[in-house]
């Protein structure tokens, strides 16, 4: 009679052993997608701090109206097989023959086999009054055009950006100001007046 009246008990027991086994095995898969999760996310944060960043922009130097573009790699790995290309022509200072070309010169027409961290470059486009000067030729000097730059980093990342270079909205805006070449100008001024003062004499 005992052994008849335990059985429930020990099918109670199996069940909940059962359910107790299933929710430790769900929880466990749960604890492990949210781990992965993490690594995944911190794999990410990692290789966002390590990876190339080519930067492509225009810039004004202080006291200088002419407009240059900069192409930098602002990450800490060298960016592998660069590759530029410029959807316009755009001719330097407006210049009508090949030579004056953006597009044409090496760095947008050769892939560049590795640009290091740090590494720039620097491109003359033209001062602003040129730019902006009614009878500019937008056939030859484009306000606005786009560089696509694709290069390789890892084992096997690809990355494939476009770059808008927009000069409009320039228009209008002052010329960076620099305190000390301020100042040197004028102590030259002053250095001229001088020296000629001393000739007159």
């Amino acid at each position: 009679m005992e052994s008849l009246n335990s059985l429930p008990i020990i099918e109670i027991l199996t069940g909940a052993l059962v359910v107790i086994t299933g929710f430790y095995a769900w929880a466990t898969y749960h604890i492990l997608k949210a781990n992965k999760r993490v690594v995944d996310v911190m794999q990410e944060q990692n290789e966002a701090m390590s990876r190339p960043y080519v930067t492509i922009s225009p810039k004004l130097e202080p006291d200088n109206p002419i407009f240059y573009l900069t192409i930098c790699n602002t990450g800490r790995t060298s960016a592998r097989n660069l590759r530029l290309t410029l959807d316009k022509s755009f001719h330097k200072f407006g210049e009508k023959n090949p030579d004056s070309d953006l597009a044409a010169c090496a760095a947008f027409t050769q892939p560049i086999e590795a640009f290091s961290p740090g590494s720039e470059m620097t491109f003359s486009l033209a001062q602003g009054f040129v730019v902006f000067a009614q009878d500019a030729d937008d056939s030859l000097m484009p306000k606005k055009f786009t560089i696509h730059a694709e290069y390789e980093y890892g084992v096997d990342r690809v990355v494939k950006e476009s770059h808008i270079i927009d000069l409009r909205p320039y228009l209008g805006a002052d010329v960076p100001q620099e305190a000390l070449i301020r100042k040197m100008k004028d102590l030259i001024k002053a250095l001229e007046k001088i020296a000629s003062n001393v000739k007159k004499s």
